[in-house]
């Protein structure tokens, strides 16, 4: 594709705050062969701090304001801006900017059209069921994070497999040589003593998330060993709720909120081990491949995609979710035995560097638009 003009890209998405799914959309976008691909991204409702970072970044990035997703006459407006553009392909992400995207992009006669599947969606009614079946139809390619997502497509969905492929998320986390006396300024800085164990959290703040187990099982585990401190990064409408837990069960001295943080790498780095206790609905979380690439041994529930990252015994443990006593007993094991966090944690880095980091999701997508690009303008040459 030397010397020839770069085909044009639009990702859509609904918003653009702070999560996995933008995550994964913003590193994408600025990945992209920028020789190859002239790439935009469309935020339907609204914008977000990810959506700055990436103008900031020099990205293209235009929000709508869209107050509806039922409006057939805001469907053929975004169809015009389509057209206006003459995209080649456009790569939609979860399930709204899915729905809205490929409508106008039928609509607009976009040559390819791919939709980026992040989760499962188990509540999804019969409606939702159907409107993703047809669709489906107008989609050149379904893409999965997972083997488990790609699963529910095709059976929950009921989609042709041939219409998917899964592509893993992918992060680009280098190598890091421990640096202790950056380890322990870092620890300082939020109270934390040098010698301290500490566990961390990266996740949003909402139910699924599971931070009510937690906070029960660390209960348990400050019972027992002492020197424990548990890191909540993240924000979310349980915020509140959480803290006040915290405060009842005793543990408030030893739990430490930090907010959503912009360098995450830098409160993993601080930290001895990682846990997500997700409830339902993981597709493939960016949050476990990030830990586990920064070399720390883990424990999350079995659910969803998580056991595509996790091998239960060999970098971290798999727990059922809403099981705070085994949850609790985990951690006990892994905050008493530094050799096993060790050798977790070596074992999770190579997992990473096999199947997780931004430079094979990259190429997998660079190939899939290429040679959707190739076959629809050589046939439309035939």
């Amino acid at each position: 594709m030397k010397g020839r003009p770069a085909k044009k890209i639009l990702h859509i998405v609904e918003d653009l705050k702070v999560g996995g799914l933008e995550k994964i959309l913003a590193s994408i976008v600025l990945s992209l062969d920028k020789s190859k691909y002239d790439v935009q991204v469309w935020c339907l409702a609204r914008g977000g701090h990810i959506a700055q970072a990436l103008i900031g970044q020099g990205m293209s990035v235009r929000i709508f304001n869209l107050k509806s997703y039922y409006s057939p006459l805001q469907i053929v407006a975004l169809a015009s801006f389509m057209k206006e553009e003459q995209f080649h392909l456009i790569h939609t992400h979860g399930y709204f900017a899915s729905t809205f995207g490929r409508l106008a992009a039928i609509w607009a006669r976009i040559p390819v059209v791919v939709t980026h599947v992040h989760s499962t969606y188990h509540d999804y009614g019969k409606r939702n069921l159907l409107i993703e079946r047809v669709l489906s139809y107008f989609t050149d390619r379904i893409i999965c994070v997972s083997q488990v997502v790609q699963k529910f497509v095709i059976e929950i969905e009921g989609i042709n497999e041939q219409k998917t492929c899964v592509v893993y998320n992918g992060a680009d986390i280098p190598l890091i040589i421990e640096n202790p006396e950056k380890i322990i300024s870092g620890k300082r800085q939020w109270g934390i003593e040098q010698n301290d164990i500490v566990v961390v959290i990266v996740a949003s703040l909402t139910e699924n998330k599971g931070h009510k187990i937690l906070l029960e099982a660390f209960k348990a585990v400050t019972q027992f060993l002492y020197g424990i401190k548990l890191l909540i990064v993240g924000d979310g409408p349980q915020n509140g709720v959480l803290k006040s837990m915290s405060i009842k069960l005793d543990i408030d001295e030893n739990v430490i909120f930090v907010g959503e943080q912009d360098n995450i790498q830098e409160m993993l780095q601080i930290s001895d081990l990682f846990v997500l206790s997700s409830l339902f609905r993981e597709g493939l979380s960016i949050a476990l491949i990030e830990a586990i690439a920064m070399g720390l041994p883990v424990i999350t529930t079995n659910i969803g995609g998580n056991p595509e990252i996790i091998k239960d015994g060999v970098n971290g443990f798999l727990v059922p979710p809403g099981d705070a006593d085994r949850l609790a007993h985990a951690i006990e094991i892994l905050v008493s035995d530094p050799e096993l966090r060790e050798l977790m944690g070596r074992q999770g880095r190579k997992i990473y560097e096999q199947k997780f980091t931004l430079s094979r999701m990259i190429k997998q997508i660079e190939t899939l638009y290429d040679q959707l690009l190739a076959s629809k303008f050589n046939a439309d040459r035939a």
